[in-house]
């Protein structure tokens, strides 16, 4: 890479961190002391991500036109309140997915004879992409609006990283299969 790239790249790093470090919620979950399960007991699922269906419909637009033409205008404007804040607590679910899913990447990548820089770069390129997006979606909610394309795409996101994780483990699990099967074969 050129240096333009270089700075390029960098630049964008830091600013995502600093749009997560000041977003509310952008900090992991501190599992408590008494708790039976720890982060490194499970593997890092992914979860809230499925949820889109439901968070689509309270976000429509066909809904939001059925509440103001047969709710109260008060009843409404909490409706519509509270259902941004539900997809502002869909969002912190997805971040967390998100998290969990690019944890269960560089655990895959460790296990991987092979890990090139190109596929660093791409995690850390898929990684910036979600953050900016994740910070436009998050700040458009918080101003009142219902940005659903682009939660829609933030979900699409996780899902694919999901869908190549799922195909990542599959991939080792075989290697890994045939290795052994090779160790008892000789």
């Amino acid at each position: 890479m050129n240096e333009l790239n270089i700075v390029i790249v960098l630049a964008g790093a830091l600013s995502g961190v600093l749009v997560w470090l000041l977003i509310p919620g952008g900090r992991s979950p501190k599992v408590p002391a008494g708790s039976a399960v720890s982060e490194s007991d499970s593997l890092p699922i992914a979860r809230h991500y499925q949820h889109f269906p439901q968070i689509r419909q309270a976000l429509s637009a066909v809904d939001a036109n059925y509440l103001q033409e047969n709710a109260p205008k008060q009843v409404t404007k909490q409706a519509l309140r509270q259902r941004r804040e539900v997809a502002r607590h869909f969002l912190s679910g997805l971040r967390e997915d998100f998290s969990n899913l690019a944890r269960l990447g560089r655990m895959v990548a460790a296990l991987s004879p092979e890990v090139s820089r190109e596929q660093e770069t791409q995690r850390l390129l898929l990684t910036l992409k979600f953050q900016i997006l994740y910070s436009v979606v998050w700040l458009r909610l918080c101003a009142g609006n219902a940005p659903l394309r682009q939660i829609e795409g933030l979900t699409g996101l996780v899902g694919q990283l999901a869908q190549r994780m799922d195909e990542a483990m599959a991939q080792i699990s075989a290697l890994s299969s045939n290795q052994l099967s090779r160790n008892h074969g000789t």
